[in-house]
């Protein structure tokens, strides 16, 4: 692999980390599926219950129930690094995101803010860069 296409691939997967979180953002729950690996390579480790190893389909129905829910959310990334392992991406960054959460039955709503620190394992496919692993773990309350 050359400087140049190992720039480019850092390029490539910077660019996806920022559309996923846009995607969630715009709720645009059919990019979100795209994106994960889909298949028996994928897992998840969220912040957020369950506190469990989530395949893709529990990962799709969880993002989806709490994006919906979401109103003027907002996200930093801070921190991001990337490294490229030839076909694999291992990304680190802090997330941090604010929103309001509204209870659809009550029509109240709550604010929600937190911090994670956050991996992704990506994998470079014919139809370009999934993420294979995703795991989050949020900063201590203080």
């Amino acid at each position: 692999v050359t400087l140049s296409e190992e720039k480019n691939a850092e390029s490539q997967v910077k660019g996806l980390i920022y559309s996923i979180f846009e995607a969630g953002k715009n709720k645009d729950f059919a990019f979100l599926n795209r994106v994960h690996a889909g298949d028996k390579g994928f897992s998840k480790f969220d912040d957020n219950p369950p506190f469990r190893r989530q395949d893709s389909n529990e990962t799709a129905m969880f993002e989806e129930a709490a994006l919906v829910n979401i109103s003027d959310y907002a996200y930093d990334i801070e921190d991001l690094k990337i490294d490229i392992f030839d076909n694999i991406a291992i990304t680190t960054f802090y997330l941090s995101y604010t929103g309001i959460f509204v209870n659809n039955y009550t029509f109240e709503g709550r604010n929600v803010a937190a911090r994670s620190r956050v991996t992704m394992v990506l994998h470079k496919r014919e139809r370009g860069w999934v993420i294979v692993h995703e795991h989050r773990s949020r900063f201590p309350e203080t």
